[in-house]
């Protein structure tokens, strides 16, 4: 784990960032403990950064601050990811009907770009570069009819679902259905074809809840047990 450098940041963002990196691409997996003075070390901080750090990302839920027991990364909570992933449907249902309508040949060609570059993620067997420009893809239609505000709350609550998002990207068969799709969204925008668009939109945000049963077998111990819904 190597800290962050982004010199409009303070230690206290950098080690924020860096450990919020970290549990998103799964490096600190699920259930792991963490130790602040361990971090402190590996980072070359002092603790008050770290612990500080650790609060903020308890508020996301990335974190559980046990008292007297310590700090674990949080279990991928199902719950949690349909909400985050409600989230980001509602608002970008919206705003890809504006997008539909303002859009320009210089936004189409970015989403191009971003699907080239997910083509070569997949030949190097990138993850983490996938999922980057998968985002990039998305937050074109945000930012280009001005809602960054909307797709800044979308990328600081969406911990749980980009946990999952990565997971499901481990199937090569799933890559390239992603591409796929987003190949199908410019081709529904450049005709004008905004219910094609959101329905595509729908039904691409919406796969991961095919794909959960499935993450949930293979990898049991990163998710949070499911609660008895009768108590």
């Amino acid at each position: 784990m190597q800290l962050s450098n982004q010199a409009s940041f303070n230690i206290g963002d950098n080690v924020y960032y860096t450990l919020r990196k970290n549990i998103i691409s799964l490096n600190l997996k699920p259930g792991e403990a963490l130790s602040i003075k361990d971090i402190s070390e590996k980072l070359n901080v002092s603790r008050s950064p770290v612990r500080d750090a650790l609060i903020k990302l308890e508020k996301e839920g990335l974190v559980n601050i046990i008292p007297q027991k310590g700090t674990i990364v949080s279990k991928i909570d199902l719950k949690r990811v349909a909400e985050e992933r409600f989230l980001r449907e509602s608002l970008e249902e919206n705003t890809i009907k504006l997008f539909v309508s303002v859009c320009k040949e210089s936004d189409i060609q970015i989403l191009r770009h971003c699907i080239e570059m997910q083509k070569q993620s997949i030949k190097d067997n990138d993850y983490m570069s996938f999922l980057k420009y998968d985002d990039n893809f998305h937050s074109v239609f945000f930012k280009s009819t001005d809602k960054n505000m909307c797709w800044e709350i979308i990328q600081s609550m969406s911990g749980h679902y980009k946990r999952i998002r990565l997971m499901s990207l481990w199937d090569k068969k799933i890559l390239s259905n992603v591409v796929v799709q987003h190949l199908e969204v410019i081709e529904k925008i450049c005709n004008g074809n905004l219910q094609g668009v959101v329905d595509i939109i729908k039904k691409h945000l919406s796969k991961i809840f095919v794909e959960e049963t499935e993450l949930i077998n293979k990898y049991p111990e990163f998710f949070k047990e499911r609660e008895n819904e009768c108590n």
